[in-house]
């Protein structure tokens, strides 16, 4: 019985593996300024565990070509089922001077890669985890100008 109570302990408490960045989509600019601005967006995630979970907290810096261009995070309970694609709404204040220094590039090159470095805090179970989140995505810049409303 031990044995049994002890591996099922050391199943349910093993550390979630983070989302698996899929996009963005609805991509909408809700005020314009001129050294920033807020951008929001439906983010395209994948649950690659085999378990529901529950995203407590996010903080993820955002960078546009190597380049820091805002901070996202999300202080709010949102349910991710479990091995199966979710959306999560954001909303990032989006640094304007170090995007516009490199538009005439992002658009003659026609691509634009987005980096996301940061944490998450998901719950499963009953238990917190601080898991580490890292993506790096390359978006059509046509692709993202058709999403702005």
């Amino acid at each position: 019985n031990g044995v049994v109570i002890l591996s099922l302990m050391f199943v349910t408490c093993k550390e979630p593996q983070a989302p698996d960045y899929k996009g963005i989509e609805s991509l909408t600019i809700t005020q314009i300024g001129l050294n920033q601005s807020r951008v929001v967006a439906q983010i395209k995630l994948y649950n690659p565990n085999k378990f529901r979970l529950q995203l407590k907290y996010a903080d993820v810096n955002i960078s546009a070509d190597n380049k820091f261009i805002g901070r996202c995070i999300i202080d709010s309970t949102i349910l991710i089922p479990r091995a199966d694609s979710f959306f999560i709404p954001v909303s990032v204040n989006i640094d304007l001077r170090n995007i516009l220094g490199n538009a005439m590039q992002l658009l003659l090159r026609g691509q634009v890669k987005f980096n996301g470095d940061g944490f998450v805090r998901l719950k499963k179970t009953g238990i917190c985890f601080r898991v580490p989140v890292h993506f790096q995505q390359m978006e059509r810049a046509d692709s993202l100008l058709q999403q702005i409303h």
